[in-house]
C-alpha cells in the first residue's frame, strides 16, 4: 500500500458517510440498485472474514469491525456496507464456526476511524500488538440476510460484492456473478449439478494487474464452461443459451428433471 493512501481511503469513507442523500447525487453516480450495472458492478459491498465466534461475537453486540491497516492494500474507497464471513472449521474447535459458517448478517457503515489495537475494549488485544494500526468500521446496525452458503472456498481477507448479489446469492460463488447472462448460465448448472449429484467449480482467470475477471470459467463434473461477455462456451464450442442446458446434458449424460 502506498504511504498515506489508508487515510485517503479513511477520508473517502467518511465522505461517503456524511453526505446527504441530496449530496451523494450531485457528487456521485447514481446507481440503481436493479440494473444491471446495480446488480452486478458496483461492488459497495466489503465482505469481511471473522477470525473466530469471540470475534464475531464482540462484532455484533457492539456493531463493528476492525482490520489491520497493513492488511488493507485492496480496500476499495465505494464501500457502503460490511458483511461478515464466518469460516467454517473442522468442528473440533469450539471457536470456530461449523454449520454457522457463511455469510449470515451485514451492516450500513457509520462511520470509520483509525486507531490503535490497544485502543479496542470490546476485544482484548494481544501481548506486543497494541501499537498496531486498525482501520474501526462502525455500523448502524446489523441484519440478517439468507445464509449464504461457503462453497469451494471462501473469503480469506476481503472481498466485495453488490448489494443485490448479496440479498439474493445462495452460495458465495454467486457473490461474484458478473452479468444476467452468467447468472442464467449459473442457474442452470446448479439445477443439472442437484440432479447429477456434480460438483460446481469455478475457476481463477484474472488478468495480471486487474482485480476484475475478464472470463468467467466454471466446469461441473469434467466439463468446463467459458462465459466471454456474450459469449458462451462449452468446452470451447460456442453455444446458445437457450441450447446450454441441452448441451451439458449431451456432455453429463440424461438425467431424470
Amino acid at each position: 500500500m502506498l504511504p498515506g493512501s489508508t487515510k485517503l481511503i479513511t477520508r473517502q469513507l467518511e465522505k461517503i458517510i456524511d453526505q446527504s442523500s441530496l449530496e451523494a447525487r450531485s457528487d456521485r453516480v447514481v446507481i440503481d440498485e436493479y440494473d444491471e450495472g446495480g446488480k452486478f458492478k458496483h461492488e459497495n459491498v466489503m465482505i469481511a472474514n471473522v477470525k473466530d465466534r469471540n470475534h464475531f461475537k464482540a462484532y455484533k453486540e457492539n456493531k463493528f469491525y476492525h482490520i489491520p491497516i497493513s492488511s488493507l492494500s485492496k480496500l476499495r474507497p465505494n464501500i457502503e456496507y460490511l458483511a461478515f464471513y464466518q469460516p467454517k472449521g473442522n468442528g473440533n474447535n469450539n471457536d470456530k464456526f461449523s454449520e454457522e459458517g457463511g455469510v449470515r448478517y451485514y451492516g450500513k457503515i457509520k462511520s470509520c476511524k483509525e486507531y490503535n489495537r490497544e485502543e479496542c475494549v470490546e476485544i482484548k488485544s494481544r501481548p506486543g500488538t497494541e501499537k498496531k494500526q486498525y482501520l474501526r468500521i462502525e455500523l448502524e446496525e446489523i441484519k440478517e440476510t439468507t445464509k449464504i452458503e461457503p462453497i469451494q472456498y471462501g473469503t480469506r481477507l476481503i472481498s466485495y460484492t453488490t448489494i443485490y448479489l448479496l440479498k439474493k446469492a445462495e452460495n458465495t460463488h454467486e457473490l461474484k456473478l458478473g452479468s444476467s447472462l452468467e447468472l442464467e448460465v449459473y442457474k442452470i448448472m446448479k439445477k443439472i449439478s442437484k440432479a447429477k449429484e456434480v460438483e460446481i467449480k469455478k475457476i481463477s482467470s484474472k488478468a495480471k494487474n486487474d482485480e476484475e475477471e475478464i472470463i468467467k470459467e466454471y466446469s461441473i463434473g469434467d466439463i468446463n464452461i467459458k462465459i466471454d461477455g456474450a459469449i458462451i462456451k462449452v468446452i470451447n464450442k460456442i453455444v446458445l443459451l437457450k441450447n446450454i442446458e441441452t448441451e451439458l446434458i449431451s456432455k453429463l449424460g440424461a438425467y431424470k428433471k
